[in-house]
């Protein structure tokens, strides 16, 4: 067979390749993509539980009266409005607007996500942004190890606006270190992840050749 059946991401002929496989790598990021992922970074660590709202607490008692002040003074005076940290989901998908992250490194984070699930304590208990900065970093080292060009981590501290540049590369380096360094895969661990998104295709019917072949 030809050599321009090469996919051009291989050195491989396409039939060596998984073919659902293959036309995944050409997909766009879907929100599925997105859920999935948020999903399993959430099953990485577990974090700090919120207060519940139905937690019982003490009668509050009613407030001191003040002086009326200025309109003025009470906006200098007022605290800054709480941080909300976003969801997973949105934060990836902020993520993937501003760097435009393509399926093949987006995915590639699902490899990375499982070993430092394998690597982490069970009881291993993190803060509410800690998903947020496991899946950050492994996204930064999904793009750097896939692409001969990625953004760079002071890039990357502008896309997430959660976290400056010193704890980018923090995580990073945790991440990394973490993973033994090793990011290496092949395209069976890779399958085996992205199976979610892969679809099967049914067997192509054998020719009346190949069926006179068979019958012998």
């Amino acid at each position: 067979m030809s050599a321009d059946r090469r996919h051009p991401a291989s050195l491989l002929h396409a039939s060596f390749h998984n073919p659902g496989f293959v036309d995944l790598m050409s997909k766009r990021v879907s929100m599925e993509m997105v859920h999935y992922i948020a999903l399993q970074a959430a099953q990485v660590i577990m974090v700090e539980d919120q207060p519940s709202a139905e937690t019982p607490t003490l009668p509050t008692p009613p407030p001191t009266p003040v002086k009326p002040a200025s309109l003025d003074k009470l906006a200098h005076d007022a605290p800054p409005p709480p941080f909300r940290l976003p969801s997973l989901d949105s934060f990836i998908v902020q993520l993937i607007l501003k760097s435009n992250v393509q399926v093949p490194t987006l995915l590639t984070t699902l490899i990375y996500l499982h070993r430092l699930r394998a690597k982490l304590p069970a009881m291993a208990k993190g803060m509410p942004c800690t998903r947020h900065r496991v899946f950050l970093a492994t996204l930064i080292v999904a793009a750097k190890y896939l692409n001969d060009s990625s953004p760079k981590n002071k890039h990357w501290s502008a896309y997430a606006s959660l976290f400056d540049l010193a704890e980018v590369n923090l995580m990073e380096k945790q991440l990394l270190f973490l993973l033994d360094y090793d990011l290496r895969f092949d395209e069976d661990e890779a399958v085996k992840h992205f199976a979610p998104f892969i679809a099967t295709r049914q067997a192509d019917p054998a020719s009346p050749q190949e069926m006179r072949v068979a019958a012998v």
